[in-house]
């Protein structure tokens, strides 16, 4: 069952965190979020475009944890899933039930990667250590994001201004 026959049967719009992680998920800004790479990306460093930061972040958690199972999460990885989420869910052109999808999603990164930095601080001992929690390394939930942001690029197609920060080295 995708994401959108899931919706449609919940009138109410309040889907959970386990339907969102169980439903596959084929993107549909995909060509959008290919622009946006490619135009506002940088080969390093920050994006000084909004459109070009938001994926740029999203793919910096993607890959950290599908590569490095959050190993080396620390503030800048949180601070992404927190930009990632006020930033999106800030627009109108997200309903409701988008902004609580948004907010599952990126809330769910964010307790994975600071579960796996406790675990790599020593404060969970290896034998009480949950694998599972460690990092999300599935594409759906990451591809959800992609796609919110790829709906921004598409309600707003001119680059939306973004100021770097000096906090982020990520």
């Amino acid at each position: 069952m995708g994401l959108f026959d899931i919706l449609r049967k919940k009138r109410d719009g309040n889907i959970t965190l386990d339907e969102l992680m169980r439903s596959s998920y084929e993107q549909k800004y995909k060509e959008e979020c290919k622009y946006i790479w490619k135009s506002y990306v940088p080969a390093s460093g920050q994006s000084e475009v909004l459109q070009g930061e938001l994926l740029r972040e999203l793919e910096k958690l993607r890959n950290e944890a599908r590569d490095n199972g959050n190993i080396n999460w620390d503030g800048n990885f949180a601070y992404f899933c927190d930009f990632i989420k006020d930033t999106l869910c800030g627009y109108d052109i997200f309903p409701d039930v988008e902004k609580r999808k948004i907010t599952l999603i990126m809330a769910h990164i964010k307790d994975c990667g600071e579960y796996a930095a406790r675990c790599a601080e020593g404060e969970i001992p290896d034998e009480e250590v949950d694998i599972s929690r460690l990092a999300y390394t599935e594409n759906n939930l990451y591809d959800m994001i992609a796609d919110e942001i790829g709906l921004l690029q598409r309600e707003h197609p001119k680059p939306i201004p973004y100021e770097p920060s000096d906090r982020i080295y990520r």
